[in-house]
This record gives C-alpha cells, structure tokens and sequence, in this order.
C-alpha cells in the first residue's frame, strides 16, 4: 500500500516551492533596493576580512533572486532546497544568537525595504520556510540535479483506467 501522501505529492510540493521562491524573490529586490541599510548585524562573519562581507552582501541579493526564480520554475530543485536549507540553517543560527543576546526586537533588514521584521519576526519566518523545505525534500522525486520544471510533470494527469 502506498503512503498516503504518494496521490498528493505533487499538489504538496508546488505551493512550498513557489511560496519558498516568492520569499527569496522579495527579499531579494528588497535588498536590492536598500544595499545601504540591508545588512543589520551578522555575528557569524565578524572574522571575515571586509572586502570578503562587502562581496558577500553585495551577491546576496542577486543569489536569493535566482533561486526563487529556480524554485517557482522547478529547477533542479532538490538541489536548490539544499543550498536554502544551508543558508536557512544559517539565518535560524543568527536569529538565535541576537534574540538572546536580547536584542530581538531591533529591526533586521532581512527583506531589505520590503519589510519591517524584528530578529524574532525573522525566527519565526525561517522556521515556516525550513518546514517548507522538508515538505519540498519529502515530495519531489527524482535527482538532485533534475532540470524538468513541474509544469512539464505528467503526474496530475494520471487517471486510473477502469477494468
């Protein structure tokens, strides 16, 4: 017998990786559109030489875009949702870290303009994209590397022929 989630895999997996891509996007051209205060602060690069946290903020913006844009359009999406399971596994780190160092309610820029979060804002907001990630891990099928968007699958069109 099959788990009972195997007839709605592919309806669990679209909305979590266009949700997921549509956070990235907007955090992405928020941050785009306000470099100069985007980046409140981040303990874990702190011994990074300045021109490495100038280039890595400088690209963030532009990274957090392509991979929205690869997770609406499915590609190569397990691979995608590891990438943002290691930059969320980061983030939940950081908003640790200032939550209890007590300053969980300064604003921490992680949408850039296009949103006013709190670190504890950003925990909680985190900890739901890392649920969707799982989701995304627990439904696509197929390899790490799969290039075939999800509007291409043939799986929702599968009828069961009668005998």
């Amino acid at each position: 017998m099959k788990r009972w989630f195997e007839k709605y895999r592919y309806w669990m997996k679209i909305p979590a990786m266009t949700f997921l891509g549509m956070i990235f996007i907007v955090a992405g051209v928020g941050k785009l559109f306000y470099q100069s205060g985007a980046f409140a602060p981040f303990p874990f690069i702190e011994g990074l030489p300045l021109a490495v946290t100038q280039l890595l903020f400088s690209v963030l913006p532009y990274i957090e875009i392509a991979i929205g844009a690869m997770l609406i359009h499915g590609f190569m999406v397990k691979f995608v949702a590891a990438i943002v399971g290691s930059m969320l596994a980061v983030f939940i780190a950081n908003n640790i870290y200032m939550v209890s160092i007590g300053r969980g309610v300064e604003p921490c820029h992680c949408f850039g303009m296009a949103g006013g979060l709190t670190y504890v804002d950003a925990l909680v907001i985190d900890i739901m994209m890392a649920v969707l990630v799982a989701v995304i891990f627990i439904c696509q099928k197929g390899s790490y590397f799969n290039i075939k968007p999800w509007f291409l699958d043939s799986e929702p069109i599968r009828v069961k022929q009668q005998a």
